[in-house]
């Protein structure tokens, strides 16, 4: 183990008794660890444990309040993230941090446009050029078929893979990967493994931080625990198990199966009318969808990215056009061109993208009453009392970790952003609740808070719910009904159980012996 000041050789980055506070509030407290070179280390820790202040450390967006950073054994001070990038250093972020209106090849090779001449560049085609060669040098070649095409126009999916290829264009000694598969599918992920593999016997330094344990451990050499700002645990994979790793992040035992609830055993009355009917709907990558879903139940869709999931959702809340078909909210025909006219017609959606449903410049309560503005105004009078108050008892009810309504949202972990989502989706009082990866980014405890409060509102409360996932174990576990989407077609509609586990498996690339470890799982329990 790394002593404080004194980095291995085989050290890329090390840190010595790195302290960091923010105010008051204590974010890391006397870490002391290291990444090696040609070897891949997993992260772990639950949402606020300082991963996240670690990972700004390391690349320069924060300094730290004591001990030094170590870069191939020699101290360096790291005032900004150009010093860090100089250095080798790279960073993947959870959620892409892409231009909108530039094109994948230039998104790729971003960092250099500004010291080159980039309409030269532009009438030579060079950039594309080399785009395109750099995606074939790392096994993503397939995955982009035009690089010229906007990044506005790509999947999440497709946005964290340009992402990864940008940080791999700077030839990097040292890369962290902060929740890079979280919006992957399971062959996606494979895909994501191969390269981390290849860096890895290239020599590259890779710290993995991902909530996926099972995943995690399928790639890692060495494992690395937080809590609370501090390192609680290391060691390599067999020295430190995923039950062992799951007992230190959370200081008690905590399984990844989610106890079920009473409630769990109520099912809706598939005789009763529906909430949403969709009949032949055809829109942007899908066409001929007819889908049903009822008060009481929980209705997960499952598909490979790319096989029309989420523009499904789209169509039918109106975010995207619809060229045919027919919708009805409570056998009412309704006809919605807006997100506004869904919430209007009871319909609330999270996306699954945080970062572009965050505003990340306001606090909890401006975040958490953004859509419900009128029930604070009367006579020309705007109620910031009421507002704050209406805040901050919804952000109570979903279990928001927080001081108060008044606290900036970016002080919160990714898994109480969430929920403040949540918390703002249930404010105008929906019948359906639409959730696109709703656990995509948090940890194993705020995983199970969410599935809870899921089933709390469909079983209890009576909504009906409809949720996108890429995790096989999500889908098979929360839904009552699984309905499988591919190439724009629902192409099954099946109960929730062990017959729907192969054709799930098949939708989402898992493998037939991923379905059984999960259904032994249900059954005995998790291994120890």
């Amino acid at each position: 183990m790394v002593q404080p000041g004194r980095p291995s050789a085989t050290a890329a980055l090390a840190v010595a008794g790195a302290s960091k506070s923010f105010g008051a509030v204590q974010a890391l407290t006397d870490v002391t660890l290291e990444f090696r070179f040609g070897e891949v280390t997993a992260l772990l820790g639950e949402n606020g444990a300082g991963k996240s202040t670690l990972i700004r450390l390391c690349s320069g967006e924060h300094q730290p309040t004591a001990g030094a950073i170590f870069v191939d054994g020699k101290e360096h001070i790291l005032p900004n993230p150009l010093a860090a990038t100089n250095l080798g250093i790279a960073v993947v972020h959870q959620e892409p941090q892409l231009v909108s209106n530039m094109t994948v090849a230039e998104n790729i090779f971003l960092a250099r446009l500004g010291g080159r001449g980039a309409a030269a560049v532009h009438r030579s085609g060079a950039l594309e050029r080399e785009a395109k060669d750099l995606l074939r040098e790392i096994g993503l070649a397939d995955a982009f078929k035009d690089v010229s095409a906007k990044c506005s126009t790509l999947s999440a999916a497709e946005r964290q893979l340009v992402e990864i290829a940008r940080a791999l264009a700077a030839k990097p000694k040292v890369l962290f990967l902060d929740e890079p598969n979280s919006s992957l599918t399971r062959r996606e992920t494979d895909r994501l493994f191969g390269i981390v593999r290849l860096l890895r016997d290239q020599g590259v330094a890779l710290v993995l931080v991902s909530h996926r344990l099972g995943e995690v451990y399928e790639v890692s050499d060495r494992v690395i625990v937080m809590r609370d700002g501090r390192k609680v645990g290391e060691g390599t994979v067999g020295e430190l198990p995923k039950a062992q790793a799951i007992k230190l992040m959370a200081g008690d035992r905590l399984t990844q199966q989610v106890a079920e609830d009473d409630v769990s055993a109520r099912q809706s009355d598939t005789m009763a009318p529906p909430v949403l009917k969709v009949r032949g709907a055809t829109g942007i990558d899908f066409s001929d969808v007819d889908l049903d879903i009822r008060a009481g139940e929980i209705v997960g869709m499952a598909g490979l990215v790319g096989s029309g999931r989420t523009e499904i959702v789209r169509g039918v809340i109106g975010a995207d056009p619809l060229f045919a078909g027919t919708i009805e909210i409570n056998g009412r025909p309704v006809r919605l061109r807006s997100l506004r006219e869904a919430v209007r017609h009871g319909i609330s959606f999270i996306s699954e993208e945080r970062r572009t449903s965050v505003f990340y410049g306001h606090d909890v309560g401006f975040n958490l009453t953004s859509n419900v503005l009128d029930r604070f105004g009367s006579l020309g009078f705007f109620s910031q009392r009421k507002r704050m108050d209406f805040a901050q008892r919804h952000a109570d009810a979903v279990g928001v970790k927080a001081e108060s309504a008044s606290t900036p949202i970016r002080a919160l972990s990714g898994g109480n952003q969430q929920k403040v989502l949540l918390a703002r989706a249930l404010a105008s009082n929906p019948k359906l609740l639409i959730l696109d990866e709703p656990t995509r980014g948090v940890d194993v405890r705020t995983k199970a808070e969410m599935y809870a409060l899921i089933r709390k509102l469909a079983y209890v409360d009576g909504l009906a719910v409809w949720f996108v996932s890429s995790e096989m174990d999500e889908i098979l576990h929360l839904a009552d009904r699984i309905v499988v989407v591919r190439e724009g077609r629902i192409v099954d509609n099946i109960a929730k159980g062990p017959q729907a586990a192969q054709v799930v498996a098949s939708a989402l690339g898992e493998k037939v012996e991923d379905v059984e470890a999960f259904f032994d799982r249900q059954e005995h329990g998790p291994s120890h």
